[in-house]
């Protein structure tokens, strides 16, 4: 049995890979690189959320390790 390709409509695309979304079987197939990932629509929602709050947790960690490390005293910087 061989599997059926069907067309798919490209939402988006940039250097780090694209997204595109088969109207057919209402799946999103994120592409970075090698990989390939296929997700429904909701799965597509949620992993926003997720990259979103991870994107701005890291914004929020990277800003406060530099500052934190801003008020050490020198001989507990370590490395």
């Amino acid at each position: 049995m061989s599997a059926k390709k069907h067309p798919q409509i490209l939402l988006s695309e940039n250097q780090s890979g694209s997204v595109g979304y088969c109207e057919s079987c209402h799946v999103v197939e994120l592409e970075i690189g090698a990989i390939s990932l296929r997700v429904d629509e909701q799965s597509l929602q949620m992993l926003s959320a997720l990259l979103k709050d991870a994107t701005y947790r890291l914004n929020v960690y990277k800003k406060e390790k530099f500052r934190f490390s801003q008020d050490l005293p020198e001989e507990l910087m370590f490395h």
